[in-house]
């Protein structure tokens, strides 16, 4: 789980799918600013990891965050805060 989330673009995309969950990967790709094979390759790292899950509509694959990504992004935002003073 620490190499999925150990890349920017793959905390990118945890990101993205926490805001605007079923995204199919060329909407992905798109807000993240890579190419499409480039977003594949993350999405399928953070699927493996257990944080994106994918839901095939029609013709179509969904992408959200599950909830292990979604928590392991705020925990992640929680270490990066400032102490209260």
């Amino acid at each position: 789980m620490a190499a999925a989330l150990g890349n920017h673009r793959r905390i990118e995309i945890i990101r993205l799918l926490r805001l605007k969950p079923d995204l199919p990967l060329e909407d992905i790709a798109h807000f993240c600013k890579v190419e499409t094979s480039t977003a594949c390759e993350h999405v399928r790292r953070l699927h493996e990891a257990g944080m994106v899950k994918k839901k095939s509509k029609g013709r179509r694959v969904l992408h959200s965050a599950t909830k292990r990504g979604s928590g392991l992004l705020r925990s992640m935002d929680l270490l990066w805060e400032s102490p209260s003073n």
